[in-house]
């Protein structure tokens, strides 16, 4: 089949932020007094008393959250704005580091009943790839357990010594999930995860992610697991594509850190072995074109021709354009939600552990009715 291209993943305001955020310091504040010229800011009084209303209320939540490493990466570059974003990093920081003592008392607390861990996004591209706390925002925790594991897991988190609430919608329906959250009493969200990916939430999965964990260390004391860089690259192109109505943009900084972190070595044929594997060709695809064009990624030869022929099927393609939550018709929605979940099916769970395909849908169908009366624990 012809190769359709998505919608932009990103704005142009956007990718000027982005390159800021990221670039060798020449080429970022040439973009950053451009993002500054479109946004109508270079004109901007930096001693006026609404200085930061002014720079981000009008931006979307994504872009909000690049401050900090824009912040950091430019705060030697002279530019009379920049100094005033300090406050934003110094919050990311002391916000972060609350993050870091509660998965350390996840971590722990897993690890004393015999739960293996691989701590996911935030914490660990933050420690292993930013290196530094600061740069980042997490607005919740991510840890990932064996998939057999997990009913141990939400019993052990729901007791003392941490007695995280969850909510009982998703605790009904967590045959069908990948994850599910916990609170704490401060309403600081841990996401368990039993399985990485949403598609492929099945014993299994996750077979090769565990087999080539690197070690991540939270406290001198306290070790734990995360994904190898190769995988973590992986992971970030397919979380950061297109699940609502307006994709994520941190995927690209998280993509770059990584791919730029001196020492670091990606397995290019490996992760395209892992996109063929879990057919995931569009997302990959699309995703490193990207990083090609705007966000300098060089690839080898063999791995650029092999990108380019990477098989997407109609089905593939199908289920992409009807995985972003989009407004509308409520009759219309739902057709769109079966028919997603179908494609779904045959893709990522046909011969796999699991529903077959009528109660995989009915399944399906009794989560998106119940879903307004979902309960949150807090």
């Amino acid at each position: 089949m012809a190769f359709r291209v998505s919608p932009a993943i990103l704005k142009p305001d956007q990718t000027l932020l982005l390159k800021a955020a990221l670039l060798p310091p020449d080429d970022a504040l040439t973009c950053w007094q451009h993002w500054k010229k479109g946004q109508s800011l270079d004109q901007l009084d930096t001693a006026g008393p609404d200085l930061l209303p002014a720079v981000f209320d009008p931006l979307d939540y994504d872009s909000q959250r690049l401050m900090p490493l824009v912040y950091r990466h430019l705060e030697k570059s002279g530019d009379p704005l920049i100094p005033h974003l300090r406050g934003i990093y110094r919050y990311t920081w002391m916000s972060n580091q609350r993050f870091m003592l509660k998965m350390q008392q996840v971590v722990g607390t897993l690890q004393a009943a015999g739960i293996d861990t691989m701590v996911l996004k935030g914490i660990p591209l933050s420690l292993r790839y930013y290196g530094d706390m600061g740069v980042r925002l997490m607005s919740d925790l991510d840890v990932l357990v064996p998939t057999d594991r997990a009913a141990d897991a939400i019993r052990v988190l729901s007791q003392e010594p941490l007695a995280l609430k969850w909510s009982e919608y998703e605790y009904k329906y967590r045959h069908l999930l990948h994850a599910m959250h916990l609170f704490d009493t401060n309403s600081v969200d841990v996401d368990l995860h039993w399985n990485l990916m949403s598609q492929h939430a099945y014993a299994g999965a996750d077979a090769p992610f565990w087999a080539s964990r690197d070690p991540l260390t939270l406290t001198p004391a306290l070790t734990t697991h995360t994904l190898s860089p190769t995988h973590q690259l992986f992971h970030n192109l397919i979380h950061g594509f297109g699940w609502g109505m307006t994709p994520a943009i941190r995927w690209v900084a998280d993509s770059y850190v990584i791919y730029q972190q001196p020492g670091v070595l990606i397995d290019w044929h490996e992760l395209l072995d892992l996109t063929e594997a879990f057919r995931l060709s569009f997302p990959v695809r699309q995703s490193l074109r990207l990083l090609q064009t705007d966000f300098r990624l060089v690839l080898p030869p063999d791995v650029v021709d092999r990108l380019d022929r990477l098989a997407i099927s109609a089905q593939e393609q199908t289920y992409f354009d009807l995985l972003p939550r989009k407004t509308g018709n409520p009759l219309v929605k739902t057709v769109r939600y079966l028919e997603k979940h179908r494609l779904a099916h045959r893709l990522f769970r046909t011969d796999k552990p699991g529903p077959t395909l009528l109660p995989w849908l009915y399944g399906q169908l009794r989560f998106r009715l119940d879903w307004d009366k979902r309960d949150l624990p807090f």
